[in-house]
């Protein structure tokens, strides 16, 4: 770790992640972010021929900057926890693991009172039980490097409720309360923290109000800063907690909202 007086630049050179559902959106983000700051990058996602694209036009745009680039890819289901332990193995062999990014999830929008046992399970599996199958796997690699990370991405519907129904709001929660306690195990080797996002505008979140501008308008007036949140912003806090510039936080779950959900 840097002295206090000395300055040193924001950078990934020589370390190696994983970034899960990393083909979209906030993953997508976050793989350019840590692959333009120096790390070998690998794309997972349960999307194998856009993970292939994204990985491909991520090396492509690292060699058109004249930057360094190791990007890799692979299709892995991250519900599927043997197959969790085989991509990962394959993930950091010969270069080791210093940073997890589990992003990976899924929500659809059902009410509690109908909602199908199979949809809630279903759903908790892939978002809770996923991101634990991914940190279980990857403990052992990131205990071997000094500064190793995991950050994983939450929602601010672990907070506020929301996301589609109770299923993801629940999910999000688990992965906050395993985001605190594995702070706690993995200390003082590896740091463990947690992002909320809210109001990102994803392709997801396009889809959706596709045909609602009035009710997109009037959602950019409940956040203060006056704009929807971009993907970048989330890769941006996802690539300071992964980093030495944050080598005294463990522990936190930061809420990214613009100011929308305290006024």
């Amino acid at each position: 770790m840097a002295g206090a007086n000395h300055w040193h630049e924001l950078s990934f050179n020589g370390r190696s992640a994983v970034v899960t559902g990393a083909a979209r959106g906030i993953g997508r983000a976050a793989a350019h972010r840590l692959a333009g700051l120096g790390a070998r990058t690998v794309i997972w996602d349960l999307d194998g021929e856009v993970a292939e694209q994204a990985a491909t036009e991520l090396r492509e745009l690292l060699k058109s900057q004249g930057r360094p680039h190791s990007v890799d890819w692979a299709h892995v289901d991250i519900s599927d926890a043997d197959a969790v332990e085989q991509s990962m193995e394959r993930a950091v062999s010969g270069d080791g693991l210093d940073v997890l990014v589990n992003n990976a999830g899924t929500t659809t929008v059902h009410e509690t009172e109908s909602m199908p046992l199979e949809l809630w399970e279903r759903t908790l599996r892939i978002n809770l039980s996923g991101t634990f199958y991914c940190c279980r796997a990857a403990i052992p690699y990131l205990k071997r490097r000094p500064g190793a990370a995991i950050v994983n991405i939450s929602s601010s519907s672990a907070l506020v409720g929301g996301g589609g129904g109770g299923h993801y709001a629940a999910s999000k929660a688990g992965i906050d309360g395993l985001t605190r306690h594995l702070a706690r195990e993995l200390a003082p080797d590896v740091r463990v923290n947690s992002i909320q996002p809210r109001t990102i505008e994803t392709d997801l979140f396009q889809a959706r109000y596709a045909h609602a501008p009035m009710e997109q308008e009037k959602l950019i007036n409940q956040i203060p800063l006056r704009r929807l949140g971009q993907p970048e912003d989330i890769a941006d806090a996802i690539a300071f907690l992964a980093s030495d510039w944050a080598a005294y936080i463990t522990g936190q779950i930061l809420l990214i909202d613009g100011g929308r959900t305290y006024q």
